[in-house]
């Protein structure tokens, strides 16, 4: 991960930095908020051309660092949790978007289905805005998740131009995961039927398309205002 805003997100999430190399001009900048790096002989100064030579950013910050990736327990599915699934959304700046709103709209977690973009790496990682440190983020198999769901009683609504409006939409009671398809083909056969619910946003005649992380988040902000209980 590199710069200011990412690694103070990390450090502000207590995630596990493994190596951390500063820019000497910043080191002023940074030597409080790295004490506790430093004191593990975490923290390396570096000349500015072997950081920029490091950097995938235009302008470099002057800050990189490389962490470990924690894996969260899957959750119990408790009757106020909210959940994202995202089936295959490839874009990873799309998967970034989607989970800064999930965080934002205080959703509990995001299962991410197989195909879709590594939260973690750097394209994706920069959209989360550090969401990614804050927020549980689950890799699964559809499988997986679809028997998860069931035992635990989490409802299923599914994104989907021909569903039904959300002014008409009866609200969820209990658990439930919002689950966004695939830029293209939208969501799978399998999980789609497996849906309880689906919900389409109303849109101008003669238009039904949204970009999934824009739909993602007007939905997630519609939802934000159910009480699961």
């Amino acid at each position: 991960m590199e710069g200011r805003h990412l690694i103070r997100e990390a450090l502000g999430a207590d995630w596990p930095l493994d190596a951390v190399l500063v820019r000497g001009d910043r080191w002023d900048e940074w030597r409080e908020a790295l004490e506790g790096e430093t004191d593990q002989g975490r923290v390396s100064l570096a000349p500015a051309t072997l950081v920029g030579r490091l950097s995938l950013q235009p302008a470099p910050e002057g800050i990189l660092a490389l962490a470990r990736r924690t894996a969260p327990p899957w959750p119990e599915g408790g009757v106020r949790e909210r959940f994202l699934y995202l089936d295959s959304v490839q874009d990873p700046v799309n998967t970034g978007i989607l989970i800064r709103s999930a965080k934002a709209f205080g959703f509990d977690g995001v299962f991410a289905g197989e195909g879709t973009a590594d939260a973690f790496k750097p394209q994706a990682l920069g959209r989360t805005a550090g969401a990614a440190f804050r927020l549980p983020i689950w890799p699964c198999r559809c499988e997986t998740f679809l028997d998860w769901a069931q035992a635990r009683g989490v409802a299923l609504l599914a994104a989907n131009a021909r569903g039904t409006p959300l002014s008409q939409v009866t609200m969820p009671v209990g658990p439930f995961a919002l689950v966004m398809g695939n830029e293209g083909r939208g969501l799978s056969p399998q999980l789609l039927e497996r849906c309880t619910r689906r919900v389409a946003i109303p849109m101008s005649a003669g238009w039904d398309s949204l970009n999934v992380a824009a739909a993602g988040t007007v939905l997630m902000q519609v939802f934000s205002n159910v009480d699961p209980g």
